[in-house]
């Protein structure tokens, strides 16, 4: 059991450093931003373990695993390695625009209000689509 843990997180983090180098790679070679290989590709290889494990979570009935892998993972970046790094070194916004902290703002007060104010505190199907539909805009307006 724990050796089949131990080869599942080393799949997953190495799955997830391999996605992260070549579609980096791929992304500077087609002349893509920095700034948006951060928020894109940076940001998805850095989630594509969590992802996994949280699919994997909901297939097997633990929606409530999924949820708070996600939420802890993204409170640990956010506070502990965004202020770990600060600490060392001062951190500038580089090519961070206002519309992409507005995104983090809006994308966080959208999971408050679908998660406490519509029904059982639940993030329904219908609530994801509208996730994946602004995610899908916002990543199309960097690109274009």
């Amino acid at each position: 059991m724990i050796g089949m843990i131990a080869v599942g997180l080393a799949g997953l983090i190495w799955g997830g450093e391999l996605f992260l180098h070549h579609a980096t790679v791929i992304a500077r070679k087609l002349g893509v931003s920095e700034s948006v290989i951060a928020i894109t590709l940076v940001a998805g290889g850095t989630s594509l373990p969590e992802l996994a494990s949280s699919v994997v979570s909901v297939l097997k009935g633990k929606a409530d695993m999924a949820l708070g892998n996600v939420l802890g993972s993204n409170v640990a970046n956010i506070l502990l390695i965004l202020g770990v790094s600060a600490t060392i070194r001062p951190l500038t916004m580089g090519g961070i625009t206002t519309l992409d902290i507005s995104m983090v703002v809006l994308s966080s007060l959208l999971l408050f209000l679908a998660a406490f104010t519509f029904r059982r505190r639940v993030v329904d199907r219908w609530e994801g689509a509208i996730f994946l539909a602004i995610y899908a805009v916002y990543i199309w307006y960097l690109i274009r």
